[in-house]
């Protein structure tokens, strides 16, 4: 059961025992019973309102993935995961109960040559000593400089004679 859903039963508690309330005089032991039910669920109530219900976290997903999720939303998660790639089975299928967001597209420009490297910055102009373009290269992806915008990864890339791939 989640807290919100106890919160809920605790809450309609309360609203009967105000109900019975009514049906007995103020000084009976009938009217203080439902008095004290009334604190104490009042007082649960307020205890599981400080407990923080855990949320699943949004799967990140691409584009593609997402299509699939999509296609396959009416059914089972079986056909789902059939029709799936093996290792992407266990992120589908938390996509599909937990929900999912589709991740940004990004771009990084690589070197020209056999030997791929990634551009991790550059400078142009009078901040360079010799007022040409000076390029950082680096052989790992996760120090490569990412571009949202596609067109200003091709940009430059022309500038620092390299070419562009999505990541």
């Amino acid at each position: 059961m989640k807290v919100s859903e106890a919160i809920k039963i605790l809450e309609s508690k309360v609203l009967k025992s105000e109900e019975n309330l009514k049906h007995f005089p103020k000084e009976s032991q009938g009217y203080a019973a439902n008095e004290a039910r009334i604190i104490a669920y009042n007082i649960a109530i307020n205890k599981l309102e400080q407990i923080d219900e855990p949320q699943a976290e949004k799967v990140e997903v691409t584009e593609k993935q997402a299509e699939l999720l999509r296609a396959f939303r009416d059914e089972s998660l079986y056909e789902l995961l059939a029709n799936c790639l093996r290792e992407d089975e266990e992120l589908m299928a938390k996509a599909r109960l937990f929900s999912y967001t589709v991740k940004p597209k990004r771009w990084v420009v690589t070197t020209a040559d056999s030997d791929t490297c990634y551009l991790k910055r550059f400078r142009m102009g009078k901040e360079c000593l010799d007022g040409d373009i000076s390029k950082v290269w680096v052989g790992e992806l996760g120090w490569a400089f990412t571009f949202n915008d596609k067109s200003k990864a091709e940009a430059v890339a022309t500038l620092v004679e390299g070419s562009v791939e999505e990541v």
